[in-house]
């Protein structure tokens, strides 16, 4: 953001860098580096500590505050003015700017004059290399016309950068083969998606992990106990925890892995294991009736679990818990495989 301050009538403006709170942060950095630098937050998510976040967000605000005034600078030029120490002044209406210099306007006719008269160029460092989509051409003076043309071309796309796996093709600016950092910055925002993804992913499977776990014991004390622990209040409850865990679900980490690069947003929530519907196929009917129980003892008494059928189901449910948390051990490994894999790449990233 650039806020210009008048002096004096209108003659002059200054540069002035935009709010680092305000102007920088979303919309040239990723909000969460702020908010790590700032108050603590997301600092787990984009790996760094608050110190080193301060540094980071830091250094960038400082490049962007550059690059304003870079910009500023352009402008000033572009609007027939001088710069000079982060200030623009405008020629009078009688004044043109050239070469960073106030001239009366007739001056300059006469040296245009001049230029028309010896043509476009004299030599070839008169004549800029520019740029055709992405080709870059060189420019030569033509010695007969005094007119540049373009004389050795250099494919820019052709010309990649290699940050660990990911190739960047060069872009051509002003006839130049330059580093794309707009392709590099928007890839550096799609990792950090997909960084965030994966974390998120970790907690899910983790906390599903200890409510498994803590069903599976139940039902493992039950299934040894037998009818010792049979009391309507004890199935009420166990009815109860039951149905809390098996109305959530494992995260499909492969699946999710097969469109991560492309779209990270919801794929957590896309891709979900239902652990009620396997379930009922693991045990059978009899979990439908311990569902029953939920809201306290069933009236009727078809709705009712009889010994044999309640020390059957929890020991089918301990087998299906038990084989719950083994599958989700392999889910954990492939989303911690996957946050590693994107960190690489973004600490590859320059």
């Amino acid at each position: 953001m650039l806020v210009f301050l008048l002096s004096g009538c209108s003659e002059s403006v200054k540069f002035q860098a935009g709010d680092k709170k305000d102007d920088f942060c979303g919309p040239h950095i990723n909000y969460m580096y702020c908010k790590c630098a700032n108050h603590g937050d997301f600092c787990d998510e984009i790996g760094m500590k608050r110190g080193e976040a301060k540094d980071y967000v830091n250094e960038k605000y400082n490049e962007w505050v550059e690059e304003e005034k870079e910009n500023f600078k352009n402008d000033c030029l572009d609007d027939n003015g001088t710069y000079k120490n982060g200030k623009c002044t405008f020629c009078d209406f009688d004044q043109i700017s050239v070469d960073n210099k106030c001239v009366q306007s007739d001056e300059t006719s006469e040296e245009d004059e001049d230029i028309e008269e010896e043509g476009e160029c004299k030599y070839d460092s008169d004549c800029d290399p520019i740029c055709d989509g992405e080709v870059a051409w060189k420019m030569g003076c033509n010695a007969r016309t005094n007119s540049c043309e373009r004389t050795f071309d250099t494919d820019c796309s052709s010309d990649s950068e290699t940050f660990s796996s990911l190739n960047f093709p060069k872009t051509c600016n002003d006839g130049v083969c330059i580093r794309n950092e707009q392709a590099i910055q928007e890839k550096r925002a799609a990792l950090e998606a997909e960084a965030l993804l994966w974390s998120n992913t970790v907690k899910a499977i983790n906390a599903t992990r200890d409510d498994l776990n803590v069903a599976m014991l139940d039902a493992n004390k039950n299934c040894i106990n037998g009818i010792a622990d049979m009391t309507n209040l004890a199935i009420v409850e166990f009815a109860t925890r039951v149905g809390s865990v098996l109305a959530g679900g494992i995260p499909d980490v492969a699946a999710m892995t097969a469109s991560a690069a492309e779209k990270a947003a919801g794929l957590l929530d896309d891709h979900i294991q239902s652990l009620a519907g396997t379930a009922v196929d693991y045990v059978g009917d009899g979990l439908n009736r311990l569902y029953n129980y939920q809201s306290g003892e069933p009236a009727e008494e078809e709705k009712k679990l009889k010994p044999d059928e309640y020390i059957k189901l929890n020991c089918g449910l301990y087998d299906y818990f038990k084989a719950s948390i083994a599958e989700s051990d392999v889910q954990l490994d492939l989303a911690l495989e996957e946050a590693r894999r994107v960190d690489e790449l973004l600490k590859s990233l320059p």
